[in-house]
């Protein structure tokens, strides 16, 4: 019996892999991946938009090499937005970053694997709080993985706003100082990436939301008020599948805390 949850917005994105490619260029302005010429892995990226997750990642491995990305997608989104126990969200952060880890070490070129690489690595430092695993040496690993990601694809939004993403919280949890210092985390590049992810993908609610969390962390109290603009923002995102509608939905949540 499988132990993931099912999205509960599966019904109001029936997509199919013909639908996915007419709207490639939509569904993914965020990460850059190019269109597949696969279509396996079509069907993997059609069953991660329509929000079923555990099938997109079992048909995304089925398809190879080809379909990580979309396997790590399913994995990551679930995760982080319907897996409710701390354990299995971990170990599924850590499948994807070996995934990844293994993948780039036969394909360094491809930038999708080093940003699964970096983004399931920082998630994995949340579950472990950022300054234990600041120590253990995993902030390089990160902001490597992320730079290296950037350098082969400048137009992932994801990548940019993931390393923005990891500037801030480095400085909230050490103090800028030590983080420019140690760690090279600076409050100016952090804003620099998450106004660049925000550039790429104005109608994002995960960019959106990324960009009004890092906002606190760097200003406190005086970011609040573009902070909660953003929120609200995201909140009215018209959401392009099932994933989105799950951060359309955590922005709708938080505003009503």
């Amino acid at each position: 019996m499988s132990s993931w949850h099912p999205c509960p917005y599966t019904a109001d994105f029936p997509f199919d892999a013909a639908r996915v490619r007419a709207q490639w260029p939509r569904l993914h302005a965020l990460d850059a991946e190019p269109l597949p010429a696969s279509d396996a892995v079509l069907r993997a990226w059609a069953l991660f938009h329509g929000g079923q997750f555990e099938a997109a990642e079992a048909a995304g491995l089925a398809a190879g090499a080809d379909g990580l990305a979309a396997a790590n997608s399913a994995a990551a989104v679930y995760a982080t937005l319907m897996e409710p126990r701390e354990k299995p969200r971990i170990d599924q952060y850590q499948r994807i970053h070996a995934r990844a880890q293994a993948h780039t070490a036969q394909h360094p070129r491809d930038a999708s694997a080093w940003y699964w690489q970096g983004y399931a690595l920082a998630r994995c430092a949340q579950g472990i709080h950022v300054a234990r695993a600041l120590a253990q040496g995993l902030g390089g690993q990160i902001r490597q993985a992320l730079e290296t990601a950037l350098e082969l694809a400048p137009a992932h939004a994801l990548a940019h706003a993931a390393l923005g993403g990891f500037h801030a919280e480095v400085i909230d949890k050490v103090g800028p100082l030590v983080a420019a210092m140690t760690y090279g985390a600076r409050a100016d590049a952090a804003l620099a990436h998450l106004r660049e992810a925000q550039r790429l993908a104005p109608n994002s609610a995960a960019v959106l939301l990324e960009l009004a969390t890092a906002l606190i962390m760097l200003g406190g109290e005086a970011n609040l008020p573009e902070a909660t603009r953003l929120q609200e923002q995201a909140a009215q995102v018209q959401p392009r599948d099932a994933a989105e509608r799950l951060w359309v939905e955590l922005a709708r949540a938080g505003l009503a805390l």
